[in-house]
């Protein structure tokens, strides 16, 4: 019986091949397992099969493999990435957050269904005639970050109560003189714990005892969860996305049970019990079109994983090459003292994140940092036949293009000196009149951490504030000398950090290494 099972699989396969034989194809990535060997590696490590297809030999721009019988294209080079991220009429980008609404999310299939079958797009005006505002779920949910997160006044807003929130967190257990810390998880608990609460305020870390743990066993997992395979394959996983999604819908419950809707907080930018704006917006929102407290939770987790999945990693990246260098962390320093200020009234450090994110120097290292450590597959499904330089891609195909590939490329990013491949932080500073200006070196088309085109991460810019205020914090407030490198079990390690492939793919790769630091404040 097994046998004539896997004969007629391969007898499918060999049709399936055939089928798509009348036109010309790129090269084929190999396997040793025709439609097995790929697929289970791309599914379960995803750095690994992007570093045999980013070190691949071809001549070619595209090259082709499987997902199951699904076929599949990597395609690299300019013109061929811009036409990847800007056809949303015949190279559907949906479909990666409807897998993430059923596998990370938990929504049922009726609340999915409402977003796959609106075609109506995501612009104001709609793509197609006869639909409802409220039947207009792409648009609707774009528009809440629109308004609520890219707007400067609310972003200023929560990147002031991260800030502050952080600065606060930071001065626990730092009592003014030289202690050594782990800078890692200095940064989960400090940073993580700040971003979590500017976002959904202080009550979800109260009602939740190991929130913010839960969060980080979270954030392992989560990027081999996107592709839903068998429970059975992934039970720890599964329960450890189990366990957060609880908590936040404990909070949630608790947040609609306390909040006064018409009371005093009702158009504020935080408040304790929903957090930002943004947060209790989006609540209602969901609510008011038919979208499960469940269903709101899982959006939760969703936002908590955009968010401190790419900052902490991200920051932490910046202060291990700061504290390579300490001509560089100077450097960085005395951009960021001139923007500190205190608050007459209150005593309280502020620092203005608008003009920290102008920095040349500050700009540059973000840019630097963001090219090499993240690694993010932008992915769309054909639609309907696609041609790409000579090749035909068929409709129902999966087409990917790999920041990876894109942010290491030696054309667009290398300079005398300094490769690609390695990090130098005045890779996009140039000199106007003596003067340093900010000038990234690469096209938008070799730079896509946050995807691109018209389906783009909402929360970029919030993002960027975030990690350099922490940067910002770390550098003004404290006085820090390295003293080596970590295993992450915490025992001495012979080697500086890598990036972790585990995380490849999905967000900011983390380091493998942590760091011990000796620090003490600069200020109370």
């Amino acid at each position: 019986m097994a046998v004539a099972a896997a004969a007629a699989a391969l007898l499918v396969a060999f049709w399936f091949q055939q089928s798509l034989s009348t036109t010309k194809q790129p090269p084929r990535l190999k396997e040793t397992v025709p439609f097995v060997s790929n697929t289970y590696q791309y599914l379960s490590n995803a750095g690994a099969f992007i570093d045999r297809v980013t070190y691949v030999e071809t001549n070619s721009n595209i090259l082709k493999f499987y997902v199951g019988f699904t076929p599949a294209y990597i395609v690299v080079g300019a013109k061929n990435v811009q036409k990847i991220l800007n056809s949303p009429t015949t190279l559907d980008g949906h479909f990666l957050q409807l897998l993430l609404m059923k596998n990370h999310w938990g929504w049922n299939k009726e609340e999915i269904a409402k977003f796959a079958n609106d075609h109506s797009g995501r612009a104001k005006v709609p793509a197609v005639e006869g639909v409802s505002d409220e039947e207009r779920y792409w648009f609707g949910h774009n528009q809440l970050y629109v308004d609520f997160l890219s707007h400067r006044a609310h972003a200023d807003s929560m990147a002031q109560n991260f800030f502050r929130f952080l600065l606060e967190r930071l001065d626990h257990g730092q009592n003014g003189s030289w202690s050594t810390v782990r800078l890692m998880e200095v940064l989960k608990s400090t940073m993580g714990e700040a971003a979590i609460m500017s976002l959904y305020g202080t009550k979800i870390i109260e009602t939740n005892p190991g929130f913010v743990q839960a969060y980080w066993d979270f954030d392992e997992v989560g990027g081999h969860l996107v592709w839903g395979l068998p429970h059975f394959l992934q039970r720890k996983s599964v329960a450890i996305k189990d366990e957060l999604h609880a908590m936040t819908r404990r909070h949630l419950d608790s947040a609609w049970e306390q909040f006064e809707w018409d009371g005093p907080d009702a158009e504020s930018m935080w408040e304790p019990h929903f957090g930002s704006r943004l947060a209790r917006e989006t609540c209602r929102w969901l609510r008011d079109r038919g979208f499960s407290d469940h269903a709101q939770a899982g959006h939760t987790m969703a936002l908590l994983f955009g968010l401190n999945g790419n900052t902490v990693p991200v920051t932490m990246w910046v202060l291990i090459e700061l504290l390579r260098d300490p001509a560089l962390y100077a450097a960085v320093q005395a951009e960021c003292l001139p923007l500190l200020s205190v608050d007459p009234a209150t005593g309280e450090r502020r620092i203005d994140g608008q003009r920290l994110a102008s920095q040349p120097l500050m700009q540059s290292l973000y840019v630097e940092i963001m090219r090499l450590h993240v690694t993010f597959n932008v992915s769309r499904t054909a639609t309907q036949p696609v041609q790409v330089e000579d090749y035909v891609i068929p409709a129902g195909a999966l087409v990917q293009t790999c920041s990876q590939i894109a942010h290491y490329d030696e054309e667009a990013w290398g300079c005398d000196g300094h490769p690609a491949s390695k990090f130098w932080a005045y890779r996009n500073v140039k000199y106007v009149d003596g003067q340093p200006t900010f000038a990234m070196r690469g096209r938008p088309s070799a730079f896509f951490p946050y995807g691109g085109g018209y389906i783009v991460c909402p929360g970029r810019f919030f993002a960027k504030q975030e990690i350099l205020l922490a940067v910002a914090a770390f550098v003004t407030k404290f006085d820090i000398e390295f003293v080596g490198w970590l295993n992450l079990d915490g025992s001495q390690s012979d080697r500086a950090p890598e990036n972790d492939k585990r995380y490849a793919a999905f967000i900011a790769m983390h380091p493998d290494r942590d760091v011990a630091i000796r620090w003490k404040k600069r200020w109370e």
